[in-house]
């Protein structure tokens, strides 16, 4: 007789029958507990609506409102007052500028630099993962990773090594190119600011581009071949038409993220009075003398995020329509190296010169001069001149001690903050109704808008707020969040997505309640994307340059703002090259840590 069964019961009940009074059926075994008896399922599960109404508010809180403070900013005439200071609303702030001179110009140099910037990115990018993904190159294993280094790299950290790289009294760039060519080149103008941001922008073009290459099926080329056409015929009439979606949907994400870079326009332009929307914004903000114009500068703002809006809308349609132009065959797929015979060695040859010239080089620039007392030309004969004394003085520095301890608790809490928020916002679109799919939506917005622009709404929102956290590292972390959130929440959808519902059903039909089930069957199963989120965060909140520098405050500042006040303030590059080694060290560990974990697979 089995264990457990009642005596009176006489055995288990005929096959098809009603169990005898008394017993109870044994439950099926499930990957989830019973609730426990004394807590009612329902009740948990009103807890977890209550639990879902207080986060969407939160989110809801944190994105809508910096934007509803910057188009209330902009129809201010607060010319010399806080926005909320002014009474009435005007549209004097947009006639002003689209009257300016000013506007011409700042549009002008804006254009130049996102066509110059998404111009060069792609030409590279494309080259790069045609070379990587279809053909037979020698030294990818090398090549490949070496191109992807940039992203280990912050935007301010890359502008500081190309200065010195380039600069023509001792760049070991410009003084190679003078004697090869008989020119020197200028770093501090538009080209420079393309060149830098065109190189900068390689790597995330060519991520989003290289499994559109790698997946493309050899049968259309072989196709044309067989038809009499050439390489280059076939790969203008076939390989470019049947990736031209992915790669204008790049094109498109780079524009937005080109029009919002702030570091490298700011460095290499401003000191030559070269402004672009980003950086003007800033100077609107932070001028080196007078009054802050915060209804001219929040009127700038609303327009780069119009901007911004409607690559972000090309961008999106085109990722929608990409299922028209799907090239990867099922039964009899393959994808054979294009074999480039003699031109290998060639090609080799010219990518390891661009991974030397654009990455390698500037990067043992900025070590050099980090070991120097004061600018040097790399050369044995100035070995002697290298000490740690930079080091020492920048780890002496009481400064640079806080600046470490806020970097590092603000990237934590932002990173925290962020994977909570994000993994709410992916269950929300994916498990949720339509008010969590609205949110959802509207957290694509936030992409739209330009991180100089969101430092300066969330300035002016707690600015007006009676709230005491400005001046304090809680703005700048609530900025981040804000920034961050909706890219953490499309990296997690996207493992999300993966999982069957049934997984879910499962452990509804046992009793659990929904908090149960999201506690011990979702979770486990998200927690890889929700880990390489949260590493994803934190690498990119080490170097976030524009909200830190709009936020900052004599007790907030963080390493990436002291590094630009000592290039803005004193031009003490090599201690400045010492602060950055120490903030690309930091990155590069982070980003390096990411890729082991995996993060691409979820973004």
């Amino acid at each position: 007789m089995q264990s457990g069964t009642p005596l009176s019961t006489g055995g288990r009940p005929p096959t098809g029958g009603r169990p005898p009074t008394g017993t109870r059926p044994r439950p099926q075994r499930t990957g989830v507990r019973p609730e426990p008896t004394d807590v009612h399922p329902h009740r948990r599960d009103r807890v977890l609506i209550g639990v879902n109404i207080a986060i969407g508010a939160i989110i809801a809180y944190l994105m809508l409102f910096p934007l509803g403070m910057l188009l209330f900013s902009s129809l201010k005439d607060s010319e010399t007052k806080l926005p909320f200071q002014v009474p009435g609303f005007t549209l004097a702030n947009f006639t002003a500028i689209f009257s300016s001179k000013r506007l011409v110009e700042v549009a002008l140099n804006s254009l130049i630099f996102v066509v110059g910037t998404v111009g060069l990115a792609l030409v590279i990018s494309v080259s790069l993962a045609y070379l990587f993904e279809r053909t037979d190159i020698p030294g990818r294993r090398f090549l490949a990773p070496s191109t992807l280094a940039p992203m280990a790299v912050p935007a301010t950290v890359m502008a500081v090594a190309w200065v010195l790289a380039a600069n023509p009294t001792n760049g070991p760039i410009a003084i190679v190119i003078e004697r090869i060519f008989g020119f020197t080149i200028d770093i501090y103008s538009l080209p420079g600011m393309i060149l830098v941001a065109g190189i900068f922008g390689v790597p995330g073009m060519y991520i989003m581009l290289a499994p559109t290459f790698a997946r493309l099926n050899l049968e259309f080329e072989e196709a044309a071949a067989t038809a009499g056409a050439g390489w280059w015929t076939r790969t203008r009439k076939v390989v470019l038409p049947l990736t031209m979606p992915g790669i204008t949907a790049a094109s498109m994400l780079l524009v937005v993220i080109a029009l919002e870079e702030f570091a490298i326009p700011a460095i290499l332009g401003m000191p030559d009075q070269i402004y672009v929307f980003s950086s003007l914004i800033q100077a609107s903000l932070q001028p080196p003398s007078g009054l802050a114009n915060y209804g001219q500068a929040s009127a700038y703002g609303i327009m780069l995020v119009l901007l911004s809006l409607v690559m972000i809308a090309v961008y999106r349609r085109q990722t929608r329509e990409s299922h028209r132009f799907q090239v990867v065959g099922g039964k009899g797929y393959r994808s054979t190296p294009v074999r480039l015979g003699r031109w290998r060695i060639p090609i080799f040859a010219t990518v390891f010169l661009y991974v030397l010239v654009a990455i390698i080089v500037p990067i043992l620039t900025l070590v050099w001069t980090s070991l120097t007392p004061y600018l040097q030309p790399i050369s044995l004969d100035n070995l002697g001149a290298l000490s740690l004394a930079n080091y020492t003085a920048i780890f002496t520095n009481p400064s640079l001690s806080q600046a470490v301890l806020n970097t590092l608790v603000i990237s934590l809490i932002t990173a925290t903050l962020t994977a909570g928020f994000a993994l709410w916002l992916a269950l929300a679109a994916s498990r949720g109704g339509r008010i969590g799919r609205a949110l959802f939506d509207i957290s694509f917005l936030v992409f739209a808008i330009p991180a100089v622009v969101l430092g300066m709404a969330v300035l002016f929102l707690y600015l007006y707020m009676p709230f005491p956290i400005y001046g304090t590292i809680w703005i700048i972390i609530i900025a981040f969040t804000t920034r961050y959130v909706p890219r953490g929440s499309r990296m997690i959808q996207t493992a999300l997505l993966q999982l069957d519902k049934g997984l879910e059903e499962v452990g509804r039909v046992s009793g659990a309640s929904k908090g149960v089930v999201l506690r011990r069957v979702i979770f486990p199963l998200v927690a890889p994307a929700v880990s390489s989120t949260w590493l994803w965060v934190f690498a990119h909140s080490l170097g976030e340059l524009p909200i830190a520098l709009l936020l900052s405050s004599s007790d907030n500042r963080t390493v990436v703002v002291l590094l630009w006040d000592m290039i803005g303030e004193s031009a003490n590059y090599p201690e400045a090259s010492a602060l950055a080694v120490l903030l690309l060290a930091l990155s590069a560990v982070s980003v390096w840590w990411v890729n082991r974990r995996g993060v691409q697979k979820h973004i």
